[in-house]
């Protein structure tokens, strides 16, 4: 709470000149072989939570128009270790690259985690983009909009990568950081749910891919 509520945010309110609110925090731990992560926007994937990507103004519902995400490096980022890479450019809701649709059941239901999750950038167009990779002390801090495309490669230096992701969105737009987390936690447990009762309907075994698929949202932590 410190560093994302009475640090981190008047620094970000002071750079972009508006109040902002925390919508999401995490720690990314990249262990030794640890994999990377692939080419993505992050606007699409926190807009998920608000049924609102893709469909017209009038359904945004109350969504956060604009989000800044908060990188903060406490191990020094490397190529060797997977830094963070950007596709600089003059991105925004009105100007970003194409993405994929995401990915829902045969009932409909949304899967969050799935493949073709909202803000997946097709190989087709990340192939014709120019990703910069930022090798950075610990302790610096990057701060990008939500449309700017980024990714990562694998860690395969000998030690672990932390960083800790914190995103924001103005304030005068609304404070929607429990709503964000109730949401998420709503919308895995319903793809979890029907996954399992599909399975019982059709009495026939997983595939390994639906499985792994399972086992990752059962770790999921409890919020």
């Amino acid at each position: 709470e410190s560093l994302c509520q009475h640090y981190m945010a008047p620094l970000v309110s002071a750079l972009l000149k508006t109040k902002m609110a925390l919508l999401k925090e995490k720690l990314n731990i990249k262990p030794p072989g640890g994999s990377g992560f692939a080419p993505h926007l992050d606007s699409p994937s926190l807009q998920m939570a608000f049924n609102s990507f893709g469909e017209s103004k009038e359904a945004f519902n109350q969504c956060p128009e604009s989000f800044v995400t908060v990188m903060v490096a406490i191990d020094n980022m490397t190529v060797e270790n997977g830094c963070l890479m950007v596709c600089k450019g003059p991105w925004s809701e009105q100007n970003h690259c194409h993405v994929i649709a995401p990915e829902v059941d045969k009932n409909g239901v949304l899967n969050p985690d799935g493949k073709g999750r909202a803000g997946a950038i097709p190989v087709e167009v990340a192939a014709q983009q120019h990703y910069e990779p930022l090798a950075i002390k610990g302790g610096s801090v990057v701060v990008f909009s939500g449309y700017m495309p980024h990714r990562s490669a694998a860690n395969k230096s000998a030690f672990s990568r932390r960083a800790v992701f914190l995103t924001y969105n103005p304030m005068n737009q609304g404070d929607f950081r429990q709503f964000y987390y109730d949401k998420m936690k709503d919308m895995r447990n319903s793809f979890r749910d029907n996954s399992q009762q599909s399975q019982q309907q059709r009495q026939v075994p997983l595939s390994q891919d639906e499985q792994w698929e399972l086992d990752a949202l059962k770790s999921i932590p409890k919020i």
